[in-house]
């Protein structure tokens, strides 16, 4: 022991004044302006009970990312929304279950806060009125068509006639057929965002059904909701490419190989991807099978050697931070909770539709010109910080 060096004690007045920290000092004294007003904020809600903002536990009466259950989309900028469809997986199933467990999952994540890029922060439910409207209840209905239909109605309302921008838990990939459809009839036509290990750019003289989870975007460009020239998709591989890759190329849809994915630099895809959707309205589908098994094994129609779950966020990163895409809607789909015993394919999907959900917050507050925040009418206390 006679060879350690022991290093210098700090002076006692140094010591004294983190003593005195260490019995007064707050947090709260030292963060962010706008974290701490949203903090305060939180603290006021409930008619002064205040919202929980760092466990989820025992806070089954607040929805998706902790935001308010509510159906009252005249009042709310965006909605969160689960569409159980699994009807049209084409292998294993589960997705009807994906929903309830991403909602779950998404307010296991502490606080409703997180820092963004160049020392800011992102706060969405103080940048846009944010409501979880719940899933949509389509039990009872047995064909895929009637439950779209049924589905159609809610989705017209939220969009159409009260103007909200959705962020949408799956359920098979069916479901990105509502949203565009209604977001396309209400902005005019959308670029698409699309992660996928799979074209879905079935055509009605391949399979002549009306819905499916392989149609929603051959779909809506003949209603003329979606661009193909303004379409990109990510993640493209396995044994069916050979098949169906044939439409892609007569579209003008921009396509890259999973293999070319894992290639390239995320700052040069993402300005690929602005470059192709430009600065119209634009939707991102996030569907989980684009990821390689070890971030995702979960779907439906699991595929082998595919991207990254961290390469895709960088990608979506640097999209948003770039400020040229205008995002009016999202998706994260084709989870099925029943094969993620340990739910980390959940908690990917779960953490990449909140930063989704900020980005959406980001956009609607610039075309609102205003920054509009959320009320929680119901709070059972607030007891940190």
């Amino acid at each position: 022991m006679s060879n350690i060096k022991k290093w210098p004690a700090m002076d006692q007045e140094k010591i004294k004044k983190l003593q005195d920290y260490w019995e007064n000092g707050r947090s709260v004294d030292g963060i962010d302006p706008a974290i701490k007003k949203h903090l305060a904020r939180m603290k006021t809600m409930g008619d002064g009970k205040g919202i929980e903002f760092l466990s989820n536990l025992n806070k089954d009466y607040l929805g998706a990312f902790m935001a308010p259950f509510s159906r009252d989309t005249a009042n709310a900028d965006i909605a969160v929304v689960g569409l159980p469809f699994e009807k049209s997986a084409p292998m294993n199933s589960g997705h009807k279950y994906g929903p309830k467990m991403l909602r779950e999952l998404s307010k296991n994540f502490m606080g409703t806060t997180e820092p963004w890029l160049d020392g800011k922060f992102d706060i969405p439910f103080d940048s846009a009125r944010i409501i979880d409207y719940g899933t949509i209840d389509t039990y009872g209905c047995f064909d895929l068509t009637t439950e779209v239909e049924v589905a159609l109605e809610h989705y017209r309302k939220i969009v159409n006639e009260d103007g909200c921008s959705t962020m949408m838990w799956g359920g098979d990939h069916t479901v990105t057929y509502l949203p565009l459809h209604c977001l396309g009839n209400l902005h005019g036509p959308l670029g698409v965002i699309h992660f996928d290990a799979h074209y879905d750019l079935v055509t009605k003289a391949d399979f002549p059904y009306p819905y499916h989870s392989g149609n929603m975007f051959t779909k809506n460009m003949a209603e003329g909701n979606v661009d193909p020239e303004r379409m990109i998709t990510m993640g493209v591989r396995g044994r069916m490419t050979g098949l169906v890759g044939g439409h892609a190329k007569n579209l003008g849809v921009d396509v890259v190989m999973a293999e070319e994915c894992r290639i390239t630099p995320p700052d040069v895809m993402a300005q690929r991807v602005i470059d192709v959707v430009g600065e119209g309205p634009t939707y991102l589908t996030f569907d989980v099978d684009c990821l390689d098994p070890i971030y995702n094994h979960a779907s439906s129609a699991v595929e082998p050697f595919g991207l990254s779950a961290n390469w895709c966020w960088d990608v979506i990163k640097l999209v948003r931070a770039s400020g040229k895409v205008n995002l009016v809607g999202a998706d994260v789909v084709e989870y099925a909770p029943a094969a993620d015993l340990t739910k980390l394919c959940g908690y990917t999907a779960a953490g990449l539709s909140w930063k989704l959900l900020c980005w959406l917050a980001d956009d609607m507050a610039k075309r609102n010109g205003e920054k509009r925040e959320t009320v929680w009418d119901v709070a059972f206390g607030n007891v940190t910080l």
